[in-house]
Protein backbone atom coordinates (compact mmCIF):
# COMPACT_ATOMS: atom_id res chain seq x y z
CA UNK A 1 0.00 0.00 0.00
CA UNK A 2 1.65 3.30 -0.88
CA UNK A 3 1.27 6.63 0.75
CA UNK A 4 1.71 9.85 -0.12
CA UNK A 5 5.09 12.23 0.35
CA UNK A 6 2.89 14.95 2.67
CA UNK A 7 2.04 11.56 4.54
CA UNK A 8 5.23 9.88 4.71
CA UNK A 9 6.55 12.99 6.04
CA UNK A 10 4.26 13.65 8.50
CA UNK A 11 4.77 10.33 9.77
CA UNK A 12 8.57 11.03 9.60
CA UNK A 13 8.83 13.79 11.47
CA UNK A 14 6.07 12.74 14.07
CA UNK A 15 6.89 12.18 17.56
CA UNK A 16 6.62 8.59 18.95
CA UNK A 17 3.61 7.38 20.67
CA UNK A 18 3.78 7.75 25.14
CA UNK A 19 2.08 4.61 24.86
CA UNK A 20 3.83 1.03 24.31
CA UNK A 21 1.11 -1.15 22.91
CA UNK A 22 -2.76 -1.06 21.39
CA UNK A 23 -4.04 -4.87 21.13
CA UNK A 24 -7.19 -4.83 19.30
CA UNK A 25 -10.07 -7.86 18.85
CA UNK A 26 -12.01 -7.84 15.86
CA UNK A 27 -14.82 -9.71 17.37
CA UNK A 28 -18.68 -10.46 15.64
CA UNK A 29 -20.34 -7.42 16.37
CA UNK A 30 -17.50 -5.63 18.77
CA UNK A 31 -14.14 -4.54 18.65
CA UNK A 32 -12.45 -4.72 21.64
CA UNK A 33 -8.79 -2.35 22.74
CA UNK A 34 -7.00 -2.53 25.38
CA UNK A 35 -3.71 0.27 26.00
CA UNK A 36 -0.49 -0.86 27.49
CA UNK A 37 1.56 2.16 28.73
CA UNK A 38 5.52 1.28 29.94
CA UNK A 39 6.76 3.58 32.57
CA UNK A 40 9.75 3.37 34.49
CA UNK A 41 10.28 -0.12 33.09
CA UNK A 42 6.80 -1.05 34.78
CA UNK A 43 3.77 -1.89 32.08
CA UNK A 44 0.59 -0.58 33.12
CA UNK A 45 -2.80 -1.24 31.59
CA UNK A 46 -4.08 2.08 31.37
CA UNK A 47 -7.65 1.70 29.17
CA UNK A 48 -9.56 -0.72 27.77
CA UNK A 49 -12.61 0.35 25.47
CA UNK A 50 -15.29 -1.35 23.26
CA UNK A 51 -15.85 -0.50 20.14
CA UNK A 52 -19.27 -1.10 17.07
CA UNK A 53 -17.97 -3.01 14.52
CA UNK A 54 -20.20 -1.33 12.02
CA UNK A 55 -17.91 1.53 10.51
CA UNK A 56 -15.17 0.19 13.23
CA UNK A 57 -12.62 2.26 11.34
CA UNK A 58 -14.05 5.55 11.58
CA UNK A 59 -14.86 4.89 15.24
CA UNK A 60 -11.53 3.42 15.99
CA UNK A 61 -9.67 6.76 14.20
CA UNK A 62 -11.96 9.32 16.32
CA UNK A 63 -11.09 7.14 19.63
CA UNK A 64 -7.50 7.00 18.68
CA UNK A 65 -7.50 11.28 17.86
CA UNK A 66 -9.55 11.61 21.26
CA UNK A 67 -6.64 9.36 23.07
CA UNK A 68 -3.46 10.67 21.71
CA UNK A 69 -2.73 7.41 20.28
CA UNK A 70 -1.51 8.73 17.32
CA UNK A 71 1.83 6.34 16.35
CA UNK A 72 1.06 3.99 19.04
CA UNK A 73 2.29 -0.09 17.91
CA UNK A 74 -0.97 -2.04 16.81
CA UNK A 75 -1.07 -6.22 17.57
CA UNK A 76 -4.45 -6.95 15.83
CA UNK A 77 -6.12 -10.69 17.77
CA UNK A 78 -8.88 -11.66 14.92
CA UNK A 79 -11.49 -13.48 16.80
CA UNK A 80 -12.36 -17.00 16.46
CA UNK A 81 -15.15 -16.28 13.56
CA UNK A 82 -12.79 -14.25 11.44
CA UNK A 83 -10.54 -16.76 9.87
CA UNK A 84 -10.07 -20.85 9.19
CA UNK A 85 -7.95 -22.97 11.36
CA UNK A 86 -6.33 -26.05 9.73
CA UNK A 87 -3.71 -28.27 11.08
CA UNK A 88 -1.65 -30.79 7.99
CA UNK A 89 1.49 -32.78 7.76
CA UNK A 90 4.34 -30.62 7.00
CA UNK A 91 4.83 -30.55 3.29
CA UNK A 92 8.64 -32.13 2.62
CA UNK A 93 9.75 -29.14 0.71
CA UNK A 94 12.15 -26.42 0.64
CA UNK A 95 11.50 -23.44 3.47
CA UNK A 96 10.81 -21.06 1.38
CA UNK A 97 8.25 -22.72 -0.63
CA UNK A 98 6.37 -24.19 2.31
CA UNK A 99 3.58 -21.37 2.27
CA UNK A 100 2.86 -22.04 -1.39
CA UNK A 101 2.28 -25.99 -0.91
CA UNK A 102 0.04 -25.21 2.14
CA UNK A 103 -2.00 -23.08 -0.05
CA UNK A 104 -3.02 -25.98 -2.52
CA UNK A 105 -3.21 -28.43 0.43
CA UNK A 106 -5.89 -26.54 1.93
CA UNK A 107 -7.72 -24.74 -0.69
CA UNK A 108 -10.71 -27.83 -0.99
CA UNK A 109 -11.76 -27.31 2.51
CA UNK A 110 -12.21 -23.44 2.81
CA UNK A 111 -15.43 -22.74 3.06
CA UNK A 112 -15.92 -19.59 0.86
CA UNK A 113 -14.92 -18.86 -2.67
CA UNK A 114 -12.98 -15.38 -1.30
CA UNK A 115 -9.48 -15.16 -2.02
CA UNK A 116 -7.70 -15.69 1.21
CA UNK A 117 -4.01 -15.18 2.86
CA UNK A 118 -2.52 -17.99 4.63
CA UNK A 119 0.16 -18.24 7.28
CA UNK A 120 1.02 -21.03 9.46
CA UNK A 121 3.26 -21.82 12.36
CA UNK A 122 4.69 -25.34 13.70
CA UNK A 123 3.31 -27.47 15.68
CA UNK A 124 5.66 -28.29 18.62
CA UNK A 125 4.71 -32.13 18.92
CA UNK A 126 5.53 -34.89 16.16
CA UNK A 127 2.44 -36.21 15.71
CA UNK A 128 1.62 -39.82 14.47
CA UNK A 129 5.60 -39.84 13.27
CA UNK A 130 5.52 -37.03 11.25
CA UNK A 131 5.67 -33.39 11.61
CA UNK A 132 2.86 -31.00 11.96
CA UNK A 133 1.61 -27.01 10.79
CA UNK A 134 -1.11 -25.39 11.73
CA UNK A 135 -2.14 -23.17 8.42
CA UNK A 136 -4.30 -19.82 9.22
CA UNK A 137 -6.58 -18.98 6.75
CA UNK A 138 -8.04 -15.41 5.90
CA UNK A 139 -9.95 -13.82 3.15
CA UNK A 140 -7.34 -11.35 1.47
CA UNK A 141 -10.51 -8.81 1.32
CA UNK A 142 -11.18 -8.65 5.21
CA UNK A 143 -6.69 -8.22 5.44
CA UNK A 144 -6.69 -5.56 3.14
CA UNK A 145 -9.84 -3.71 5.53
CA UNK A 146 -7.67 -4.28 8.11
CA UNK A 147 -4.76 -2.90 7.41
CA UNK A 148 -6.80 0.39 5.31
CA UNK A 149 -8.63 0.83 8.61
CA UNK A 150 -5.34 0.74 11.12
CA UNK A 151 -3.37 3.13 7.94
CA UNK A 152 -6.00 5.74 8.46
CA UNK A 153 -6.29 5.67 12.31
CA UNK A 154 -2.28 6.46 12.29
CA UNK A 155 -1.48 3.27 14.17
CA UNK A 156 1.62 1.60 13.68
CA UNK A 157 0.59 -2.12 12.62
CA UNK A 158 3.07 -4.69 14.02
CA UNK A 159 1.31 -8.02 14.01
CA UNK A 160 -2.14 -9.76 12.95
CA UNK A 161 -2.16 -13.13 15.74
CA UNK A 162 -5.58 -15.11 16.04
CA UNK A 163 -6.99 -15.87 19.09
CA UNK A 164 -5.54 -19.12 20.14
CA UNK A 165 -2.34 -17.98 19.98
CA UNK A 166 -3.20 -14.17 21.68
CA UNK A 167 -4.65 -15.41 24.96
CA UNK A 168 -1.62 -18.09 25.27
CA UNK A 169 0.42 -15.00 25.69
CA UNK A 170 -1.53 -14.06 28.97
CA UNK A 171 0.19 -17.05 30.79
CA UNK A 172 3.76 -17.10 32.62
CA UNK A 173 6.03 -20.02 30.44
CA UNK A 174 5.86 -23.19 32.59
CA UNK A 175 7.35 -26.68 31.87
CA UNK A 176 4.18 -28.40 32.97
CA UNK A 177 1.27 -28.63 30.68
CA UNK A 178 -1.66 -26.35 31.37
CA UNK A 179 -5.43 -26.70 30.15
CA UNK A 180 -6.88 -23.40 29.55
CA UNK A 181 -10.92 -22.95 29.37
CA UNK A 182 -11.06 -18.90 27.75
CA UNK A 183 -14.87 -17.02 26.69
CA UNK A 184 -15.16 -14.05 25.61
CA UNK A 185 -18.64 -12.58 25.58
CA UNK A 186 -21.47 -14.52 24.30
CA UNK A 187 -18.63 -16.94 21.91
CA UNK A 188 -17.72 -20.41 22.50
CA UNK A 189 -15.08 -22.30 24.62
CA UNK A 190 -12.19 -21.74 23.58
CA UNK A 191 -9.79 -25.25 25.18
CA UNK A 192 -5.88 -24.63 24.71
CA UNK A 193 -3.16 -26.65 25.84
CA UNK A 194 -0.29 -24.65 26.68
CA UNK A 195 3.20 -25.94 27.38
CA UNK A 196 6.92 -24.38 27.74
CA UNK A 197 4.74 -20.69 25.84
CA UNK A 198 3.77 -23.10 23.19
CA UNK A 199 0.48 -24.09 21.68
CA UNK A 200 0.10 -27.60 21.55
CA UNK A 201 -3.33 -28.01 21.29
CA UNK A 202 -6.82 -26.33 20.89
CA UNK A 203 -10.55 -26.89 20.42
CA UNK A 204 -13.21 -24.80 20.05
CA UNK A 205 -16.38 -26.10 22.54
CA UNK A 206 -19.83 -25.08 21.15
CA UNK A 207 -23.55 -25.12 23.10
CA UNK A 208 -21.86 -22.61 26.29
CA UNK A 209 -22.46 -19.32 24.15
CA UNK A 210 -25.01 -18.76 26.98
CA UNK A 211 -23.15 -19.57 30.10
CA UNK A 212 -24.00 -16.34 31.51
CA UNK A 213 -27.15 -16.95 31.58
CA UNK A 214 -26.87 -20.25 33.61
CA UNK A 215 -27.10 -20.64 37.32
CA UNK A 216 -25.39 -22.42 39.76
CA UNK A 217 -27.79 -25.35 39.56
CA UNK A 218 -28.13 -25.20 35.70
CA UNK A 219 -24.40 -25.40 35.33
CA UNK A 220 -24.77 -28.67 37.36
CA UNK A 221 -27.74 -30.61 35.74
CA UNK A 222 -25.29 -31.66 33.25
CA UNK A 223 -23.91 -29.00 31.93
CA UNK A 224 -20.62 -29.09 34.49
CA UNK A 225 -20.92 -32.91 33.33
CA UNK A 226 -20.68 -32.37 29.75
CA UNK A 227 -18.10 -30.03 29.86
CA UNK A 228 -15.65 -32.10 31.95
CA UNK A 229 -16.04 -35.11 29.04
CA UNK A 230 -14.43 -32.51 26.66
CA UNK A 231 -11.84 -31.31 29.11
CA UNK A 232 -10.84 -35.56 29.62
CA UNK A 233 -10.82 -36.03 25.93
CA UNK A 234 -8.93 -33.25 25.57
CA UNK A 235 -6.19 -34.56 27.85
CA UNK A 236 -6.48 -38.40 26.82
CA UNK A 237 -5.38 -37.37 23.47
CA UNK A 238 -3.16 -34.74 24.26
CA UNK A 239 -1.22 -37.54 26.40
CA UNK A 240 -1.71 -40.58 23.88
CA UNK A 241 -1.08 -38.79 20.64
CA UNK A 242 0.82 -36.29 21.17
CA UNK A 243 3.07 -38.54 23.75
CA UNK A 244 3.17 -35.78 26.44
CA UNK A 245 3.04 -35.65 30.15
CA UNK A 246 -0.27 -35.45 31.98
CA UNK A 247 -1.72 -31.76 32.18
CA UNK A 248 -1.38 -30.44 35.61
CA UNK A 249 -3.58 -28.04 36.11
CA UNK A 250 -6.22 -26.25 34.75
CA UNK A 251 -7.08 -22.25 34.24
CA UNK A 252 -10.21 -21.07 33.20
CA UNK A 253 -11.58 -17.39 32.47
CA UNK A 254 -15.35 -17.89 31.55
CA UNK A 255 -18.62 -15.23 30.58
CA UNK A 256 -20.38 -15.97 34.21
CA UNK A 257 -20.87 -14.41 37.22
CA UNK A 258 -19.89 -17.22 39.24
CA UNK A 259 -16.43 -18.29 37.53
CA UNK A 260 -15.07 -19.37 41.02
CA UNK A 261 -18.07 -21.69 41.69
CA UNK A 262 -17.67 -23.20 38.06
CA UNK A 263 -14.13 -23.70 38.54
CA UNK A 264 -15.20 -25.66 41.93
CA UNK A 265 -17.53 -27.68 40.07
CA UNK A 266 -14.96 -28.27 37.05
CA UNK A 267 -12.48 -29.04 39.75
CA UNK A 268 -15.04 -31.75 41.61
CA UNK A 269 -15.66 -33.62 38.11
CA UNK A 270 -12.15 -33.83 36.70
CA UNK A 271 -10.08 -34.64 39.79
CA UNK A 272 -7.74 -31.56 38.68
CA UNK A 273 -6.39 -28.40 40.53
CA UNK A 274 -8.65 -25.41 38.52
CA UNK A 275 -8.53 -21.66 38.91
CA UNK A 276 -9.97 -18.90 38.03
CA UNK A 277 -7.31 -16.67 36.09
CA UNK A 278 -4.97 -14.10 37.49
CA UNK A 279 -4.59 -11.37 34.92
CA UNK A 280 -1.16 -10.28 34.42
CA UNK A 281 -1.92 -6.72 35.39
CA UNK A 282 -4.10 -4.36 37.24
CA UNK A 283 -6.94 -4.27 35.14
CA UNK A 284 -8.18 -0.13 34.63
CA UNK A 285 -11.78 -1.03 35.02
CA UNK A 286 -12.03 -4.15 37.05
CA UNK A 287 -15.94 -4.33 36.99
CA UNK A 288 -15.99 -4.78 32.93
CA UNK A 289 -15.59 -7.82 31.21
CA UNK A 290 -12.39 -8.26 29.56
CA UNK A 291 -11.42 -8.94 25.75
CA UNK A 292 -8.91 -12.11 26.83
CA UNK A 293 -7.43 -11.47 23.22
CA UNK A 294 -6.97 -7.86 22.92
CA UNK A 295 -5.13 -8.00 25.80
CA UNK A 296 -3.22 -10.71 24.71
CA UNK A 297 -2.27 -8.97 21.95
CA UNK A 298 -1.26 -5.76 23.21
CA UNK A 299 1.16 -7.85 25.75
CA UNK A 300 2.54 -10.34 22.97
CA UNK A 301 6.07 -8.38 22.76
CA UNK A 302 6.07 -7.96 26.71
CA UNK A 303 7.69 -11.56 27.31
CA UNK A 304 9.86 -10.92 24.37
CA UNK A 305 11.14 -7.88 25.78
CA UNK A 306 11.34 -8.86 29.21
CA UNK A 307 12.94 -12.31 28.19
CA UNK A 308 15.39 -9.51 26.45
CA UNK A 309 16.46 -8.08 29.50
CA UNK A 310 17.04 -10.82 31.53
Amino acid sequence: MRISWREFIKQYFSKPSKFHSIGIEMGDAELHLNVIQKKSGVYQWVDQHTLPMQDWAKHLQEYVANNNLARTPCYIALGLNKYQHFQIDRPEVEEQEIASALKWQIKEQLTSTDEHVFDYYDHPAVIGGKEKVNVVAISRTHINGIIKGITRAELKLNTITIEELATSELLPTDDDAVLTLFQENGGQINLNIIKQGKLFFSRRLKGYENLASFSLEEFQMGMGDTLSVEIQRSMDYFESQLRQAPVRKIVVHLNSTIQQELANIIQELTFMPVTVMALPLASPQPDKTVSLASLGAALSDVRLDTEAAQ
